[in-house]
């Protein structure tokens, strides 16, 4: 049961004024998830880097951490009611 943590970034655009989130992109460190959301923010109108551990053999996971946001994004609170 190793821990894990992964880096991940994501874009977010406006549909009919609703903020919609792309693919999420995962990363090894987060070095690599902040260089990957700059380039994700070209033609988006924001991107959310954040990490997620727990234990990937249970398919178990904490919350996500926000780490940096660009842009336009939703906030933690309007994630959780969306899910």
């Amino acid at each position: 049961m190793a821990r894990k943590t992964i880096y991940c970034a994501q874009a977010f655009w406006r549909r009919r004024g609703q903020l919609v989130g792309g693919e999420v992109y995962r990363f090894h460190t987060e070095e690599r998830a902040r260089r990957g959301a700059a380039a994700l923010l070209t033609g988006n109108q924001g991107v959310a880097v954040y990490s997620v551990s727990g234990h990937p053999d249970e398919d178990l996971w904490n919350d996500p951490v926000m780490i940096e946001t660009f842009g336009d994004v939703p906030t933690v609170e309007e994630c959780a009611v969306a899910a």
